[in-house]
């Protein structure tokens, strides 16, 4: 660890402004400290300590460790119980090198393991994301080719498929068919006895399960399509569009979405997608005088005027 991470470490270390609201400083310093604690413990080489990351070296290789998901997920518990918790968080990011190697060399094996991740744009990427497997399916994010394995999300390279003699299309095609269904909870609303609202939760996969909705969730899909907000992994929100009234719908939801984006693990983005025919289009945001202003898809807003 180098002088500068030892003098935060005995100044404290300041609470950055996305978690502000979420823990406090102090509460913040708990979990530096504690991680710190556990990579001592164990061996592991800090090269750095900066705002909610810890960058370690292990036999030349650098891995990135983002603290966001940790923090949002802590700031459930009380703080009393967080060590075991941080310990367990940390005990799942041990790489295993060879495990790895072996499924990059059987297929056969590796594809029950495929998944795929849903990152916002200001997803912190510890390399060059044109080295890894992804594409874009909601305007403004990266859905990712993963493997879960043993507990642990592994972002897949492109030099690592080279044995695997697939496509990555056809990756991602059995990645999205492995989508753990049992794993999602969806829920039927009616919001102010007026908006039908389909919402659906999971640890990790919820926006993931979205992407194919026309297969998973065909009965959000309305006459003009389906409005989308996926703010984190684990929460999705649609709403069958069947009249004009989406933008009302949005006023409405925006206090939960945001709460959802600051609130939970693996947040997302705050924009509104919405579906149609087998596409995903981004609701428009401007900002004026008066603040952000959004306003409906074109394509959306001249179906409506054409029908209604």
């Amino acid at each position: 660890m180098g002088f500068l991470d030892i003098f935060k470490k005995n100044k404290g270390y300041s609470l950055p402004n996305m978690y502000k609201g979420i823990i406090t400083k102090d509460e913040y310093n708990l979990i530096m400290n504690t991680s710190v604690k556990y990579h001592e413990e164990n061996n592991l080489k800090i090269t750095k300590i900066d705002e909610g990351e810890i960058v370690t070296e292990n036999n030349g290789d650098i891995e990135h460790r983002y603290l966001d998901n940790l923090v949002r997920n802590l700031a459930s518990y009380n703080p009393e119980d967080w060590e075991k918790t941080i310990y367990e968080h940390f005990d799942k990011l041990k790489y295993n090198p060879a495990a790895f190697d072996y499924l990059y060399k059987d297929f056969g094996y590796a594809a029950q393991f495929l998944r795929v991740l849903v990152k916002g744009d200001s997803f912190l990427f510890p390399a060059d994301i044109t080295e890894y497997i992804s594409r874009v399916d909601f305007p403004e994010t990266n859905t990712f080719l993963i493997l879960e394995f043993e507990g642990q999300f592994h972002y897949v390279g492109k030099k690592d498929i080279l044995e695997w003699e697939k496509t990555e299309s056809e990756l991602f095609e059995i990645a999205l068919d492995n989508t753990p269904e049992n794993e999602i909870e969806a829920n039927e609303y009616d919001l102010d006895d007026k908006f039908k609202l389909y919402v659906f939760f999971s640890g990790d996969y919820a926006a993931s399960y979205i992407i194919n909705l026309k297969q998973n969730a065909d009965y959000a899909i309305g006459t003009f399509g389906t409005l989308v907000a996926i703010p984190t992994k684990g929460t999705v929100y649609t709403h069958p569009i069947e009249n004009g009234d989406v933008l009302e719908l949005i006023k409405l939801l925006d206090p939960t979405i945001e709460k959802f984006y600051n609130e939970d693990p693996g947040n997302i983005t705050l924009n509104y997608y919405w579906y149609y025919n087998d596409k995903f289009e981004i609701f428009p945001v401007r900002e004026d005088t008066n603040g952000n202003f959004i306003s409906l898809p074109e394509n959306l807003l001249q179906l409506l005027t054409k029908n209604i």
